[in-house]
């Protein structure tokens, strides 16, 4: 399967993505794989006690899910592209209801692992849809603005999500967690049988086979400027993860906040990454991607420099360090989208498989970097914290560099 890589027009309306309800489709759709990865962490102890297992056990259940997730992607692109981007959406979300009804129902640890591999799969599929048609429909600063919001989901899902099954946790048991998880499928799966069009022509599919898939990403990675690219991609969700998988011990175990305070300065990262969201759309107005990203990895750069030179000078209280993270990550909101809109401009056709590649490389680098920092963690030292945050930003940088000097902009004359 021949991939075509060049800055060709939308195949569907031009006007679809600047209506309202396809970004609210997109949201729904690339919320479910966060939501679904996060939601049930505050039911763990209730969970294990019930099916008589260790607490580190059912975390084994957030790897499952993620190799699932990967599977998800990388046969769902090439999958999309054969057969057109809405039967793939459908079809995860329908794989997705029974997975996440099984969740429910489980009576075992086993069972559950088969189940959380089968929601991976399904969020897999359906994430990468909403991200492929983005490139469907829009190209340069249009896809740009709609992928900030895409990402915004994506970026501020796994920090909303906790909460939420807290809050289910409150009022049921933790099988309701999953049936809730089931009841926001109903709602996309409705969502994108009303409002997404597809928007791969017949005539611009590829034939369905393993030999053209592989063929497919064999194209993709020898593309040039997709090493730089990917490499930029690691860069806002790998410290985002960093810090998700890492706040519990910084917020609670080096600043000895309460479970309330704990809840407020969790929730204050959203909002620092809204503000980034915003900036971004206001700068896009006025500069091209590539500058923005240029302007916003400086700024992750300082913010990640002060968070060092607090663990160096032993100055680390809420009044240094949670600012300090509130403006990396607000920095990293505008660093992903304008990376996967250009990106995405690589390819004219063929891009559901240059997705797949990309979503895997978000979600698993990302969760790497956070389990590196949590492993190198020691005492009261969270030195190990901003120092992975350091290397996943000097990748993006070095990332940055390729880039330049590699792939062409589309936007030469945006």
């Amino acid at each position: 399967m021949a991939l075509m890589t060049s800055a060709s027009a939308p195949t569907a309306s031009p006007a679809l993505h600047r209506q309202p309800h396809f970004t609210v489709l997109l949201a729904l759709m690339v919320a479910l794989a966060p939501l679904s990865m996060d939601a049930f962490l505050p039911a763990i102890p209730a969970m294990a006690a019930e099916l008589g297992v260790d607490h580190s056990r059912l975390g084994l259940t957030i790897t499952f899910f993620l190799a699932g997730y990967a599977f998800g992607q990388l046969s769902g692109g090439p999958l999309s592209d054969s057969l057109g981007r809405r039967p793939i959406a459908l079809g995860g979300i329908v794989l997705f209801l029974i997975a996440s009804l099984g969740c429910a129902m489980t009576h075992s640890l086993e069972w559950l692992m088969v189940f959380r591999v089968l929601q991976g799969i399904a969020t897999g599929m359906t994430g990468g849809v909403s991200r492929t048609v983005v490139r469907d429909v829009a190209t340069g600063k249009d896809a740009a603005r709609l992928m900030t919001n895409v990402m915004m989901v994506l970026m501020a899902a796994p920090l909303v999500a906790p909460s939420l099954g807290a809050l289910i946790l409150a009022l049921s048991t933790w099988q309701m967690v999953f049936i809730g998880l089931a009841v926001y499928g109903v709602i996309a799966g409705v969502a994108i049988r009303q409002w997404l069009p597809e928007t791969l022509p017949a005539c611009e599919r590829s034939p369905l086979s393993l030999r053209g898939a592989l063929a497919s990403y064999r194209t993709v990675l020898t593309t040039r400027g997709v090493p730089g690219h990917l490499m930029l991609l690691l860069c806002g969700p790998g410290i985002m993860f960093t810090f998700l998988t890492n706040a519990s011990y910084l917020y609670q175990g080096v600043l000895g906040l309460n479970s309330g305070e704990f809840a407020l300065a969790f929730g204050a990262n959203v909002g620092a990454m809204l503000i980034g969201n915003r900036l971004n759309h206001f700068g896009l107005k006025h500069l091209r991607t590539r500058k923005l990203v240029q302007v916003a990895l400086c700024m992750q750069g300082i913010g990640i420099t002060w968070l060092i030179s607090l663990v160096i000078t032993d100055n680390v209280q809420v009044a240094t360090l949670i600012p300090g993270i509130l403006f990396v990550l607000g920095a990293g909101g505008m660093i992903t989208p304008n990376v996967m809109a250009d990106y995405q401009s690589l390819f004219a056709r063929g891009h559901g498989a240059a997705n797949a590649i990309s979503g895997t490389v978000l979600y698993l680098g990302g969760g790497l970097y956070g389990a590196l920092a949590s492993l190198w963690l020691s005492g009261d030292d969270m030195l190990a914290v901003p120092l992975v945050m350091l290397g996943a930003w000097a990748i993006g940088g070095f990332g940055f560099w390729v880039t330049r000097h590699t792939a062409p902009s589309e936007q030469s004359s945006d």
